[in-house]
């Protein structure tokens, strides 16, 4: 920040905090509550933001109280990962092209905040660096939109409504980037800079090892084997089943969604969630809210249909509004098997979907940690 004054947190967990304590020992530390030891970075993010609004809200009223403004508090946070070491900005060099250089933190920020209309936006952020360098394409266009990670500059104030999903092990920035996207929410990449990170082997879901339950030793164990038949006897492992359903999802799915594989022109439907479905399938996310922003599927016809814990804003109403291949699959994820068929029911499934008995599963934890449950059907 080039000896700039700035309030800069370190947001771990508790079983975290000695070894962060050892390396930046003059750093503020928010250690999160033990619950959370088990928890992935979807917690950590959806706890920062809520405190971070819950203090914006603070300083209004503290400003109010003084007989100030109150729209004069920065609804902006920095939101980034401690594995981002560099920052670089880019050059257009009419004898060279594009030229990358090292910048501060202080440099990008002074530039972003320098935009007139950053108060609309609901998130910024900038390009990941790559080795590969720069193409002209990747410089052109100054802005664009689409997926941010890593570093973020974030707009608590207007993306109040849309939360983190607290339960995400994986690809969490992009189920929240899709769903701030589809509430209207303007997103934007600045294209003239990019972030560098480090390579860290620990940390993050790598901390959870999938191993069995009788056993601390870790455990060759393939993905078809994060799930099981409920009530079976089967090798249960100690790995939340979160963890457990996103791994599964993402490298077993072209068997799950046979009519989806590398079959572009069909994407799975995917409602209110984003989820990691491997490189050959395609996804198509749409929100189930009133008044979302979702992209035509007039004339479209999806291979799956994708829903992860449907709430009351799913209805059989909003689900026929969409046509599906003859032989699409179908994936209900539930948090119990009560809710499953609850869910199946609510939703008038059955008049358009084929089950059995043997499509469902759960993921491969013992009763006392909460397995997950699903579903599977076949369009008719």
């Amino acid at each position: 920040m080039d000896g700039a004054s700035h309030l800069h947190i370190l947001v771990v967990k508790e079983y975290e905090m000695a070894v962060y304590k050892k390396y930046w020992p003059n750093h503020i530390m928010l250690v999160l509550p033990t619950v959370f030891n088990g928890a992935g970075i979807g917690a950590a993010h959806f706890l920062i933001k809520e405190l971070s609004y819950h203090n914006l809200e603070l300083e209004r009223s503290r400003r109010l109280e003084g007989g100030g403004p109150a729209g004069d508090v920065w609804p902006f946070i920095i939101l980034t990962d401690d594995s981002c070491v560099m920052w670089n900005a880019v050059d257009l060099d009419v004898r060279n092209g594009a030229v990358e250089h090292a910048v501060s933190l202080k440099h990008i920020l002074q530039h972003m905040e320098a935009c007139p209309d950053l108060p609309h936006y609901g998130l910024c952020g900038v390009r990941k660096w790559s080795s590969r360098g720069l193409t002209d394409n990747k410089v052109r266009e100054p802005f664009s939109r689409g997926h941010l990670h890593d570093f973020l500059l974030l707009n608590v104030d207007r993306s109040q409504n849309v939360q983190y999903d607290q339960n995400r092990f994986t690809c969490h920035d992009v189920d929240f980037t899709l769903r701030l996207h589809s509430a209207g929410l303007l997103v934007c990449r600045f294209n003239a800079f990019s972030v560098m990170k480090k390579q860290i082997a620990i940390g993050g879901y790598r901390t959870f090892i999938i191993k069995t339950k009788t056993t601390d030793v870790p455990t060759s164990v393939g993905p078809s084997q994060y799930i099981c038949a409920p009530d079976s006897k089967h090798l249960f492992l100690a790995t939340p089943a979160q963890l457990l359903l996103e791994k599964y999802l993402q490298h077993t799915s072209q068997k799950l969604f046979p009519h989806s594989t590398k079959n572009y022109t069909h994407p799975v439907l995917s409602v209110d969630c984003y989820l990691n479905l491997g490189p050959e399938v395609t996804v198509c996310f749409v929100s189930s809210r009133p008044h979302s922003v979702n992209i035509s599927s007039t004339g479209l016809l999806f291979s799956g249909l994708l829903l992860c814990f449907a709430d009351s804003f799913v209805t059989a109403g909003f689900l026929k509004k969409f046509s599906f291949l003859k032989g699409a699959t179908l994936c209900v994820i539930s948090a119990d098997r009560s809710s499953l068929r609850q869910t199946v029911g609510r939703l008038e499934l059955e008049e358009e979907w084929r089950f059995r008995l043997s499509d469902e599963f759960q993921t491969a934890n013992a009763k006392e940690d909460r397995p997950l449950f699903f579903l599977t059907g076949k369009h008719i």
